[in-house]
């Protein structure tokens, strides 16, 4: 007498182990995970031109001139100063355009100012022609003219 085979039990059970309920789980989170990402995204910049005051603040003018324009590293502009300076608008937009290098170790402004023309010793005003537009340069000299 022979042996009987050995009875194999086939699964024929056609779940995986993973609940019904997960799949469309799974299919979801990868969208669910870019919105939430875009969530944390830099909000746009305002359409339309920046203020004078918008741009003193990102192109960082305060940093030496003061958050107010009271001076600090760099000159005061407040109070009248960036005109008694700079009588003529030209003159201040051309200085903030080229900064001080060109001018380094030789006085600039208006030389019948109040204490004379200013040194421009360090040279250290940048220059912001190639960071700002000519209608933000401006807005910020104007700013500093007649806002502060």
């Amino acid at each position: 007498m022979t042996d009987p085979l050995p009875v194999v039990k086939v699964d024929t059970d056609p779940r995986s182990g993973i609940p019904n309920w997960m799949m469309p789980v799974l299919l979801i989170l990868p969208f669910w995970a870019m919105v939430y990402m875009g969530a944390f995204a830099e909000p746009e910049a305002p359409a339309g031109p920046r203020t004078g005051a918008q741009v003193y603040v990102a192109a960082g003018c305060g940093a030496c001139h003061g958050p107010t324009g009271g001076g600090g590293v760099g000159p005061a502009l407040a109070g009248g100063q960036a005109k008694l300076t700079f009588p003529n608008e030209a003159d201040q937009i051309a200085w903030v355009e080229n900064g001080s290098a060109p001018s380094r170790g030789q006085p600039y402004g208006d030389p019948d100012r109040p204490g004379g023309a200013r040194p421009a010793a360090s040279g250290g005003m940048p220059a912001f022609k190639a960071q700002l537009t000519p209608e933000e340069i401006l807005a910020v000299t104007q700013y500093t003219r007649d806002r502060l």
